[in-house]
């Protein structure tokens, strides 16, 4: 005879406390954070280690940009990459490049920008700029980097 024969068969004792249900049970068992906000600090440390320097243009990438500036014109479909500053330290600059494809509501020659739907693009911030223009004649030129 094994020494815990005597209550192996016996019923299990009625608690005195009511069944949690089910919805609050499964609170018990989901992930504890015993640092508040310390999964956000990480994310954020994160991405600001994923941004890299500012990289600039020769001149001639200087120049194959302008004269694509003075190309296109509203309404054309661009893919433009830039420069999108998140820290500054005297003369070292980090952030991050974006690439968006939209169409182009104004060239701002006075505030040397491109404003797409709601984006504006100063030309210093320009990396690449890709896309079919428009010209006065009606014909449509790919411009190919």
């Amino acid at each position: 005879m094994g020494k815990y024969d005597d209550i192996l068969h016996m019923e299990r004792p009625a608690s005195k406390h009511p069944k949690m249900d089910l919805t609050n049970r499964a609170k018990l068992f989901s992930p504890f954070s015993a640092l508040r906000g310390f999964d956000i600090a990480v994310l954020t440390k994160q991405k600001e280690n994923a941004l890299i320097e500012r990289a600039w243009l020769s001149e001639d990438m200087q120049e194959v940009l302008e004269r694509r500036l003075c190309q296109i014109s509203a309404g054309d479909r661009v893919t433009v990459t830039y420069f999108c500053l998140r820290k500054a330290i005297g003369d070292y600059e980090i952030g991050e490049y974006v690439t968006e494809t939209d169409i182009v509501e104004e060239v701002d020659e006075l505030a040397q920008a491109l404003v797409l739907s709601g984006t504006f693009i100063p030309f210093t911030d320009i990396y690449d700029l890709q896309g079919d223009f428009s010209h006065a004649d009606g014909e449509q030129t790919e411009t190919v980097c």
